[in-house]
């Protein structure tokens, strides 16, 4: 079958339907994952007795097994014991899963951040009269935050391209919709050309995005 290059471009449209799914997807997963990435960044760091042994196990199972396998089990697996995720739209179930699994990799970019900081720092806000929370916020966070940019942003490019994935359990993502038309034309390769151009623009511009906002960290420095 000849490449037919009029059907390609008018795949991109078909696709685009479903970029505001895969943008709030993609969204909402990165602030839960950066929110829980932290908490578990300062367990393992402060070495906090038994969440700091439950943080590492989290992040050495997420780190370490497929998000494809880690979606079934929760959607298909768990359905079949829990009610509540049974009855969970795959919207929510696909963000659940996302946040969980690229928090452990947050977790990691913020670590390493945390790190990174001189701990003279931290003793010297306390010198000062600061509380440790108040050290933690108004000098090491503003620190870690510029070195954990990089790291982070790599991360969310990953979480980007993993909601992908996510038509497995129902999701009306680029994906989805792409398919469904390609299973009707027969077209497959226009259809699946057309989202690796739109994945690659997307991710083009966050990788700017990321660039233009590390430049601008490291005025202040």
């Amino acid at each position: 079958m000849d490449f037919n290059i009029e059907y390609f471009f008018s795949m991109f449209p078909v696709i685009l339907r479903g970029l505001p799914i895969t943008v709030e997807v993609a969204g909402a997963s990165l602030f839960f994952s950066v929110m829980l990435g932290f908490v578990i960044a300062v367990f393992r760091y402060y070495n906090i007795p038994v969440l700091k042994q439950f943080s590492d196990v989290f992040v050495s199972f997420f780190r370490s097994t497929p998000f494809i396998a880690q979606l079934f089990v929760f959607y298909y697996g768990i359905a079949q014991v829990s009610k509540l995720v049974k009855n969970m739209p795959s919207f929510w179930a696909t963000i659940i899963v996302l946040s969980l699994s690229f928090a452990a990799y947050m977790s990691e970019d913020i670590r390493g951040a945390i790190t990174s900081v001189d701990k003279g720092q931290f003793e010297a806000g306390i010198s000062i009269g600061l509380s440790s929370w108040q050290t933690v916020y108004r000098i090491i966070i503003p620190q870690a935050v510029r070195v954990a940019i990089p790291g982070m942003m790599n991360s969310f490019a990953n979480l980007f391209k993993s909601t992908s994935l996510c038509f497995i359990v129902g999701l009306k993502d680029m994906i989805a919709y792409c398919k469904n038309e390609a299973n009707v034309s027969f077209r497959y390769l226009e259809g699946y050309m057309a989202v690796l151009i739109i994945y690659w623009i997307i991710l083009s511009f966050i990788s700017y995005l990321q660039s233009r906002l590390e430049r601008h960290m490291n005025k202040a420095y």
